[in-house]
């Protein structure tokens, strides 16, 4: 570890310019020079070592030698065994592509002497947050790699990365032991890095050189971890597989910093724009992150589409099995052209794209959720396509522009527009209930279940529509409207709704029809179910 030092420790050491009049700029300081030859030695060791970080707990006390860290103990055997125990739990994170580090991260931090919960941070968001990225062994490695690499050099990314890991941890962990001392850490290094953001944002110059990526990545930390909501909220639906796998779920209860947020979305178009941004720091996270934030705002994401669609069918990664022939045949059949290329009224070409897309990635999530012959192993084989057709519906503009929140003269009441902007909520809310799901918590479930509720009232000035493929469609909207509202001020007016469909229509004879449009069985059927059983209970 590097030794403190005496005098006021420059935040950015590795790239602290000597004092005015130097003879030598260029030349480092005496923190620079110790971290670099600190560097030297270890790699000319004699046995290079992989760079990891072994398995620990914020409570334990740590031991530490040269290249592990392990918990203390007070039987031998007992210690031998744990240490057997996390070898086999190790994080190996190659140094580069093509070879091993030879020194423990701990070692080589600008910040000396990491507190315990620290050391448990760092390998927690090496172990478990940053391999929910990536779609590719490279390129999680890579991903990894980049990030450790900046946590050891910057103080304000490692401070940051603490506020950063203990939040998700405090999150995905409710109750676990140690927490409270590891939220109270996250909020003292949020407040460093704050200090050290605003020192290195004092040097910044526009237009001077490249961004800076360590400053990038962490006003980007900063910007999603403003704050986290813990409350208990009962979920209107079963979660998606989706919420997990990029662990939508735990980042739906963050609070965004704004502040940082716009800082980050100014230097990013100052600097040339997101093609400029280091691939290897952020890779997919960043345009993610847009169309996550443009979701829960409600807005058009602020970076141009970072996916271009690619064949589903075909390949090797997924090969559908009967019953997934058959449902691409059926699933979304009322959201396609006739037969002879009619495109219903409640569509266009724009949402008939949308929905072509959002079916087959649908058909293939639930032939992974069922598993057997041909099914895609890995969720990444819809990541691609999935996220196009997220940024795709959030980028199509308002088809009713008149406010849904007031009365509407008859007069103003445009049909086919009002049926297309019930098509492009209910698009959304399929995003954010199986694509890219988020918890009751950002309230995007909540805003779109309204919204489609008030246009589902405009409608009803106009009486019953004569054309039962309309009236299907509008059974399918009040369905799913009335799953996002469940729990809600808006579930009661949902509910008579459905009790007038369920007068007329069992759940045997509606489910197929639900099914024709845009529908993933593990979400919605159960919701569903309980939903029409309660309001045919209410009818008899």
């Amino acid at each position: 570890m590097a030794m403190p030092s005496t005098h006021a420790r420059p935040l950015f050491f590795l790239q602290h310019q000597s004092a005015a009049g130097s003879s030598d700029k260029g030349q480092l300081n005496a923190e620079a020079r110790a971290h670099v030859a600190r560097q030297a030695a270890l790699k000319e060791a004699k046995k290079p070592k992989v760079l990891q970080f072994i398995s620990c707990s914020p409570g334990a006390k740590p031991r530490r030698n040269h290249y592990r860290l392990i918990g203390e103990t007070e039987d031998p055997e007992e210690d031998r065994e744990a240490r057997r125990l996390k070898a086999n739990h190790r994080c190996k994170i190659p140094l580069s592509p093509k070879k091993a580090a030879t020194f423990d991260p701990f070692d080589s931090l600008a910040v000396p002497e990491p507190a315990r919960e620290e050391q448990f941070l760092l390998h927690y968001a090496f172990n478990r947050t940053l391999p929910a990225f990536g779609e590719s062994e490279t390129y999680k490695r890579d991903f990894a790699h980049s990030w450790i690499t900046r946590t050891m050099e910057s103080p304000l990314v490692f401070y940051a990365q603490i506020l950063g890991s203990s939040t998700h941890y405090s999150i995905s962990s409710p109750g676990a032991d140690g927490q409270n001392r590891i939220i109270t850490r996250g909020l003292q290094r949020k407040i460093q890095a704050i200090r050290a953001l605003r020192t290195k944002i004092e040097q910044y110059k526009p237009g001077s050189s490249g961004v800076d990526q360590g400053l990038l990545l962490a006003i980007f930390i900063l910007a999603i971890h403003g704050n986290f909501d813990l409350t208990d909220r009962p979920e209107p639906h079963p979660l998606s597989p989706m919420a997990t796998y990029r662990d939508m779920n735990i980042y739906g209860r963050m609070t965004f910093g704004e502040e940082h947020i716009n800082a980050l979305y100014y230097l990013v178009e100052e600097n040339g724009g997101i093609s400029y941004v280091d691939p290897h720091a952020f890779g997919y996270v960043l345009p993610l992150f847009d169309i996550v934030y443009s979701a829960r705002k409600g807005r058009v994401p602020r970076f141009s589409c970072p996916r271009q669609l690619e064949p589903l069918l075909g390949g090797n990664s997924w090969k559908p099995d009967a019953q997934a022939s058959k449902m691409l045949t059926t699933h979304g059949q009322r959201l396609r052209p006739t037969p002879d290329g009619v495109i219903p009224i409640y569509l266009d070409q724009s949402l008939v794209k949308i929905f072509q897309v959002m079916s087959e990635v649908t058909v293939g999530l639930d032939h992974h959720c069922r598993g057997g012959e041909g099914a895609p192993d890995s969720l990444d084989v819809l990541l691609n396509n999935c996220d196009w057709a997220a940024h795709t519906v959030l980028s199509l503009p308002s088809y009713t522009p008149i406010s849904t929140e007031g009365k509407d003269e008859e007069h103003e009441i445009d049909v086919s527009c009002t049926f297309r902007e019930i098509c492009r909520l209910c698009a959304l809310l399929h995003v954010d209930m199986v694509l890219l799901p988020t918890p009751p918590h950002t309230g995007i479930k909540l805003r779109h279940a309204k919204r489609i509720l008030r246009l589902l009232e405009r409608l009803d000035k106009h009486g019953p529509t004569e054309d039962d493929q309309v009236s299907e469609l509008l059974t399918w909207v009040t369905v799913l409207g009335a799953i996002a509202a469940r729990f809600t001020e808006f579930e009661v007016r949902y509910g008579t709704r459905i009790e007038k469909l369920a007068q007329k229509t069992t759940w045997d004879v509606v489910k197929p029809c639900l099914e024709q449009h845009l529908w993933f069985a593990p979400v919605y059927d159960g919701p569903t179910c309980v939903i029409w059983r309660e309001a045919t209970e209410k009818n008899k």
